[in-house]
């Protein structure tokens, strides 16, 4: 089945898995709007009419086993059986004792539940085991092979679950080394079958080997299940006895032999080893002292180095791995450039920022739960950071800060965002103070402080040197220093740094231009060449010490902008996407209503671009993890030929044609104008000046440009020398400016106190201005006759204006034309004969529906376990 297909009212979204019973499925319960697992049995099962009822009589009995370990049962529709879908990791071995323990105590209890039914599972593995974040067992597929029977023999190929990453055959092996003696020998079973199972599993989790799986057929396996007695020297040596006495009894060969009821098994689990009855040596009188004092001096130690431990998780020794789907009906942000997704403190909940119907809003997921909920009035929404008590969620929108109740409620204005710094940036991270105060931070600014019930920001510390900004701020676990990434122009001294509100001093950790985060039990968190990596810090010189760790790999970063997309609560838990965080683009061309005539060369990392005025080429800036390539497209062939690397500013603005499409202008990231001619490859900088294209005046004899804050604009004559002018000063920010094809009038986008909205003004005078959008609006675009702009809304649409200007400018009837891509990478062009060229996402249709499946979020619950001691 494909994704979107519907079985009665569910939606299935992927798939999961697959065997002798069918395939298994991710599902939406339209109706109660959950998650469930459907398993679509096979073809020739579900035309057996004999074969079905004896199904369906078997799963409403299952139906009826309610327990905390069993995985529910919710009904049969159209020869699928629908289930609860558990969350979490396949059981897996080995494991410390006293969890082997705890997990064992679970699978007896829930083996216990359904004996007393009569129900029996015949296909006990880890595989149908599953341990959710929390550390509850789960039981799967329970009675489900006895459905499948057609006799009374065991029948190893009607094994219920595999996963997608096993083959059919070790599957079938898989599941033989679990089968009793009996089972293997094809004989009638009852529930001493899972008993026997039930000693195997337990047996691998000590050991973290299969008791009886060295044989390469089906064969050699059963083979030795029939014969063979488990090497119980491979048992750890802190085995307690009465749990080696209890595998011993579990895995008599002989059913008769064998314990005879699961109950016995929690029982003996939970009754602790006897003692000695022999006394203690007595202890010298004053021998307490000594101790005593060193007790005080260890729990001193303990207290000040109390915040490089984490909590302790309640069961799970090793890292668990499990997938994080997003809400129904959702997809990503349009533009994820970083962590859109953190855990609470206590790792309890996850905030995610999503995009629903075009707009992007915070919903929340209870670690325990299967199913999020959307919190009200966050659209567009960016970043969100978490209160230290867990009860509250801050985050981003155009030009403000505002915060939420985590169980909904209205939505409070904290701050405006500085009005200077990098334009149509919302924020770069915040960090929240249990003293009350929030520390975010905006590109291009130094960090703002400002109280948690509202006011006016303040700057935290002083405005770094050549313009560079502070982000991600963090607070230690002391609550007094703040842990930050300090990027400048020159990189040399970019990097992460520790400093306490209120010193100028501060102590720099690592060189880089990446973002970090301090972890529990001390570590530094970080992304390289898209690896994440972990690295002890000291936590009194805040020093790396040995080396860093490997976490995780292809965890998706920005390299360029010091943005990623990993967060970790204190407790041990993480969440990342992983993949790259540059999705491939498509370009097609659509008439002038919006309707699609075909894609354009092939799909790409497009970030932005500009159409040749002779409508032969377009210039493309494409992105890789580390650096931009300034390319040009031939419309006619789709042939993409490089130009010259680019730096950050040409990624985020797009490039200017000079009139006679010879020469291409772009802005370094660090400012200035350079051409650079298309048919030699040749480029020359033009200005050093801190000044950032704009547009090519059609005259061909000057550039416009701006200043790092969109207040100042300037005109940069290409005369000899290259002198430069300010053409105006506002107290508003202009960017992505559009001169007409006449070269008197500029359509821009400008944003006084909150979301950018389209003007359009006499150019070069300002001297008229009018607003021709009636909300929100980005990028916008001449027709080539100069009576219409067009302008994308937030949600996607493309909006046509029609334009009467002369002495003054009167808009006409604003019409859409399509529902375009949302994003800074949702850019379009309008050619000279109304074609429309739009840069759309390759994972999507040009109508937007999506032609792959939407990445999970990957959660690891206590990542650091597996990290090199």
């Amino acid at each position: 089945m494909s994704p979107q297909s519907q079985i009665a009212h569910y939606r299935i979204l992927s798939k999961l898995g697959e065997g002798g019973m069918g395939a298994v499925y991710r599902a939406t319960d339209t109706k109660l709007n959950r998650y469930v697992a459907i398993k679509v049995l096979p073809q020739a099962f579900a035309q057996d009419a004999a074969r079905m009822q004896r199904f369906e009589r078997e799963a409403q009995v299952l139906a009826s086993l309610n327990h905390p370990n069993i995985a529910a049962i919710y009904g049969i529709e159209q020869s699928a059986i629908v289930m609860e879908l558990v969350e979490g990791a396949d059981l897996a071995g080995p494991v410390p004792v006293e969890t082997a323990i705890a997990y064992a105590k679970q699978i007896a209890a829930g083996l216990e539940a359904a004996h007393e039914k009569g129900v029996v599972h015949r296909d006990l593995k880890p595989a149908n085991i599953k341990v959710t974040p929390d550390g509850t067992v789960k039981l799967l597929d329970f009675g489900l092979a006895k459905a499948a029977e057609e006799s009374p023999v065991g029948n190893t190929s009607m094994s219920p679950t595999m996963s997608l990453a096993m083959t059919q055959a070790g599957m079938i092996l898989g599941t033989a080394a679990y089968m009793s003696p009996e089972q293997a020998r094809g004989k009638p079973v009852d529930k001493r079958a899972d008993i026997w199972a039930f000693g195997v599993v337990l047996f691998e989790m000590l050991t973290g080997t299969p008791m009886f799986a060295s044989g390469e057929t089906i064969t050699d396996i059963i083979a030795a299940v029939v014969t063979r007695e488990p090497d119980w020297n491979v048992l750890p040596k802190d085995t307690p006895p009465r749990v080696v006495k209890l595998l011993r009894r579990c895995l008599q060969k002989d059913p008769k032999l064998r314990l005879r009821d699961i109950g016995e098994a929690r029982i003996a689990l939970d009754t602790p080893e006897e003692r000695s009855a022999v006394p203690p040596p007595a202890t010298p009188k004053r021998a307490w002292i000594p101790w005593t004092i060193a007790g005080f001096a260890v729990a001193a130690l303990a207290a000040a180095m109390a915040w490089m431990r984490p909590a302790a998780p309640a069961v799970a020794a090793g890292p668990v791995h499990f997938l994080v789907p997003l809400p129904p009906y959702t997809t990503w942000p349009s533009s994820p450039s970083a962590t859109e997704w953190v855990p609470s403190p206590d790792g309890s909940n996850l905030a995610m920022v999503v995009s629903e119907k075009g707009a992007d809003t915070i919903w929340v997921r209870p670690m325990n739960a299967t199913a999020a909920h959307r919190l009200a009035n966050t659209e567009g929404s960016a970043f969100p950071f978490w209160s230290p008590d867990g009860q509250n969620i801050g985050f981003f929108t155009a030009g403000k800060l505002k915060r939420v109740p985590v169980s909904g409620g209205a939505v409070q204005t904290i701050c405006d965002l500085p009005a200077a710094g990098s334009p149509g940036r919302s924020g770069d991270g915040a960090a929240w103070s249990k003293d009350g105060y929030i520390v975010f931070a905006k590109s291009g600014q130094p960090l703002q402080r400002v109280p948690e019930s509202g006011g006016i920001s303040t700057p935290l510390f002083a405005a770094e040197k050549d313009g560079g900004s502070d982000l991600w701020p963090q607070f230690l676990p002391d609550g007094k220093h703040l842990l930050y990434l300090a990027r400048f122009r020159s990189n040399n001294d970019s990097g992460i740094y520790v400093q306490e509100p209120g010193s100028t001093t501060r102590i720099k950790v690592m060189a880089t231009q990446q973002r970090a985060v301090w972890a529990a039990p001390g570590y530094l968190l970080f992304s390289r060449n898209g690896t994440l990596l972990a690295q002890r810090m000291n936590p009194r010189t805040f020093q790396l010490e040995g080396e860093p760790n490997t976490v995780a790999d292809e965890v998706q970063s920005n390299e360029r902008i010091g943005r990623s997309t990993f967060a970790v609560s204190q407790n041990g838990i993480l969440v990342y996407r992983s993949g790259s965080s540059l999705e491939d683009r498509q370009l097609y061309w659509r008439d002038s209503t919006g309707k699609v005539l075909g894609p354009v060369g092939k799909p790409a990392h497009i970030q932005t671009m500009s159409l040749s005025p002779d409508q032969k080429s377009v210039a493309l800036v494409i992105g890789t993890r580390t650096s931009y390539t300034l390319s040009v497209m031939d419309l006619a062939t789709g042939i993409v030929s490089e130009l010259t690397p680019v730096d950050l500013r040409a990624a985020i603005y797009s490039p200017a044609w000079s009139p006679d499409s010879q020469r291409i202008a772009h802005s370094p990231e660090n400012g200035g104008i350079v051409v650079t001619t298309v048919a030699s490859r040749a480029s020359t900088q033009l200005t050093k000046e801190p000044v950032f294209l704009e547009a090519w005046a059609p005259d061909g004899r000057s550039i416009l440009c701006r200043d790092s804050t969109g207040l100042r604009l300037l005109m940069l004559s290409l005369a000899p020398g290259f002198p430069l002018t300010t053409l105006n000063t506002d107290k508003a920010a202009k960017s992505n400016m559009r001169i007409s094809p006449d070269g008197k009038f500029v359509a821009y986008m400008s944003s006084d106190d909150g979301p950018p909205s389209i003007y359009v003004a006499s150019f070069p005078s300002f001297s008229v201005m009018r607003q021709i959008s009636a909300g929100p609006g980005v990028y916008p675009e001449w027709s080539h006759d100069g009576k219409q702009v067009f302008y994308r809304q937030v949600d996607g649409t493309v909006i046509s204006v029609p334009l009467h200007t002369g002495a003054t400018i009167e808009a006409g009837l604003a019409k859409p034309v399509f529902k375009g891509e949302i994003g800074v990478n949702g850019r379009f062009l309008v050619a000279e004969d109304g074609r429309i060229l739009s840069n759309d996402s390759a994972a999507t249709t040009p109508g937007g529906e999506p032609t792959s499946p939407v990445t999970d979020l990957t959660v690891v619950v206590n990542w650091y376990a597996g990290l090199k001691r």
